[in-house]
């Protein structure tokens, strides 16, 4: 992948919150409306009984670092066990994949988050209690955009190789160590750490998607039998 691909601005900043879901400071009626319903829903196709905590939205469009390539990061939070959490993650990529939601035009990722769980964001909002569990900083975040990019770099060349490997445990590999470089980066300096901010450029411009379907390509052929078209 040539560097050029990459060329959207990975230091998104808006003087003011995401208007498609907020009305100053608080989260639009018609939207948190919508957004626990569409929590209900998600909540009713896990089929399984949950401990609901609380529904938050948190990432790019709970702060001020949104963009046209953001999506609305909705949580259940829930009391969970470490024998779940491969379910809820297998349900709610399959719920991700079924389902195109939109609230005024910005697409809804949902997540089951067990509520245990660190969570590092710019800012988080309580959808079912209707306030601010963590406000987000509207002052700019001070980053280099060249460390930004050489990052970048560095993880499509790691992507790259993977997608030449015909090696499935590469490519896993690969996905886990990305993820990983990820939530240090989040732990370490939040969302404007330079780890996150290549990960979302490279997620924006498909290439994270893509290593995530070749993955599949290689499970699918291992578990076959004959000829693989």
């Amino acid at each position: 992948m040539q560097f050029t691909e990459l060329s959207i601005n990975p230091l998104s900043h808006n003087t003011d919150l995401n208007p498609a879901l907020w009305q100053g400071n608080r989260l639009r009626k018609d939207a948190r409306h919508k957004l626990l319903q569409i929590a209900k829903h998600f909540a009713n196709f896990l089929n399984t009984p949950i401990r609901l905590k609380d529904i938050t939205v948190s990432g790019s469009n709970a702060g001020y670092n949104y963009s046209e390539y953001s999506d609305i990061d909705l949580h259940l939070v829930v009391n969970t066990s470490p024998a779940q959490a491969e379910l809820f993650t297998a349900k709610k990529n399959q719920y991700n994949f079924t389902y195109n939601i939109k609230i005024n035009g910005v697409p809804v990722e949902l997540y089951v988050q067990s509520a245990d769980q660190p969570h590092h964001s710019a800012g988080i909002y309580s959808v079912l209690n209707d306030h601010w569990i963590s406000k987000p900083d509207a002052t700019a975040p001070d980053v280099s955009i060249r460390d930004i990019r050489s990052k970048t770099r560095n993880y499509a060349g790691q992507i790259n190789q993977a997608l030449r490997s015909d090696d499935l445990q590469k490519a896993k590999d690969t996905m886990e160590e990305l993820r990983r470089l990820r939530k240090a980066g989040l732990e370490s300096n939040g969302e404007s750490s330079v780890e996150n901010l290549a990960f979302k450029l490279l997620r924006a411009r498909g290439q994270i998607d893509k290593l995530h379907k070749y993955i599949t390509k290689l499970e699918s052929a291992e578990l076959s039998l004959g000829e693989q078209q």
